[in-house]
């Protein structure tokens, strides 16, 4: 049991889950004593069938999804005092008799998001629910660095002053997704803990999951917070304080302090030994950086990365892009730095010159180009075409990203396979 005065109560946000919604709030109520049930506009008399029962029952006049319903929750579990909420779905996916093992590790760390990992190797689990986990683990980590387990379960503990302070785009499933995103931005650990999950036979099971209108919102998302990521490297807002400010009392130790945040933000261990003079040091870091454990996905796209800046008008620049890039969204930087070289050489010339020419076609201008080699007359051409230049090089580096991104994802699990099978 999961007491009141502990600090937790459990939020149940539901949708037309007549079936199985009466059965889950039942159990949750012998596990926790303050249960609140969030109505996200039912149509099934979901109402009429919770009205006796000893629950905190919210509703909405219209159906509004799950973020929204989660965030009624949220903000009522803290006008009533708590401090945490537990969060689990009315489907009978998940064992309300787990609650137990989420808040023993919210409590060892008040500030995290703890999240319920499903195991999903039992019987009727759906291959799309497999599939768009292990799509949105990809990208959450690509956002934030982090493994969270799985970014898409319902069953969590969410530390309630940090929560309700988070902005958030989004209000329908990927909700669930951007507040961890935003919530990991902000500095709150992101725990893991395994937990069964049930899932019905397909020809009994309710689902509300929409896969064309639901796929496009978490594209979108991760499109979004991708962006948001790389190119706008303004702070995110802080929600846990750090643990080591920066001023330590003097330059020397602010000086540390700073290294080792570099360090952090550049995903380098703690434990990574650079020691010798400064070649020494860079080969240590080289020899670090190519062998990083990435998945054939995280080199595809640092390929991918890297590739469509090569083809960028940021001739000269492209490997301080390609750094910057791969460091913000956190894969394999040697492989986003070597992607750059699809423009090494000649291929500057002949990737700038077929950028303009398609700029200059999408864009309705002449498609004279000067019939000299002479860089004077050539850069002069290039700086009068850079409108031209940058459309053309965002489609000819999209399609360079794509090819050489897939050609490593599927040259990388090639490889792996082929070395798996010599091994055995």
């Amino acid at each position: 049991m999961v007491p009141a005065s502990g600090g937790y109560c459990v939020v149940v946000p539901t949708y037309n889950n007549r079936g199985t919604v009466l059965d889950v709030v039942r159990r949750v109520r012998a596990m926790a004593e303050t249960v609140i049930v969030v109505d996200d506009g039912c149509t099934d008399g979901t109402a009429e069938l919770l009205k006796d029962e000893p629950v905190v029952h919210l509703r909405h006049a219209r159906n509004r999804g799950k973020g929204a319903a989660l965030r009624t929750g949220f903000a009522k579990a803290l006008e009533l005092g708590y401090t945490h909420a537990v969060t689990l779905d009315s489907d009978g996916q998940h064992f309300p008799e787990e609650i137990s093992k989420l808040v023993e590790a919210s409590r060892g760390t008040p500030d995290a998001v703890v999240i319920g990992v499903r195991d999903m190797s039992g019987e009727h689990v759906p291959g799309r629910s497999s599939f768009g986990r292990m799509f949105s683990n990809f990208w959450l980590r690509v956002a934030t660095g982090l493994d969270a387990g799985d970014t898409q379960s319902g069953f969590r503990v969410y530390p309630l002053r940090h929560v309700t302070r988070v902005v958030t785009v989004f209000r329908r499933f990927t909700y669930e997704c951007e507040v961890i995103i935003r919530m990991a931005w902000g500095g709150c650990p992101i725990l893991s803990v395994p937990v069964q999950v049930y899932y019905p036979p397909k020809e009994i099971r309710v689902s509300h999951f929409n896969p064309f209108w639901d796929n496009v919102r978490f594209s979108c998302l991760y499109i979004y917070m991708c962006f948001r990521q790389l190119l706008v490297p303004w702070p995110h807002p802080r929600l846990v304080r750090r643990a080591e400010p920066l001023w330590q009392g003097s330059l020397a130790a602010s000086a540390r302090a700073l290294w080792r945040r570099l360090r952090k933000m550049a995903a380098l261990p703690e434990d990574l030994k650079l020691q010798g003079g400064p070649i020494a040091r860079m080969r240590g870091l080289v020899r670090y950086l190519v062998h990083e454990s990435n998945t054939p996905g995280e080199l595809g796209l640092a390929v991918a990365i890297g590739a469509f800046i090569g083809c960028s008008p940021a001739v000269g620049f492209h490997w301080l892009l390609a750094l910057y890039g791969a460091t913000r969204v956190h894969v394999n930087r040697v492989a986003c730095v070597a992607a750059t070289n699809v423009s090494f050489g000649p291929l500057v010339g002949v990737i700038a010159f077929a950028s303009i020419w398609l700029g200059k076609l999408l864009l309705g201008q002449p498609l004279w180009m000067p019939p000299t080699l002479d860089w004077r007359v050539l850069g002069r051409f290039a700086g009068q075409s850079i409108g031209a230049w940058v459309l053309g090089s965002v489609i000819i580096g999209l399609a360079a990203a794509f090819a050489t991104g897939l050609a490593t994802l599927y040259g990388t699990r090639a490889l792996r396979r082929r070395k798996a099978l010599a091994a055995v």
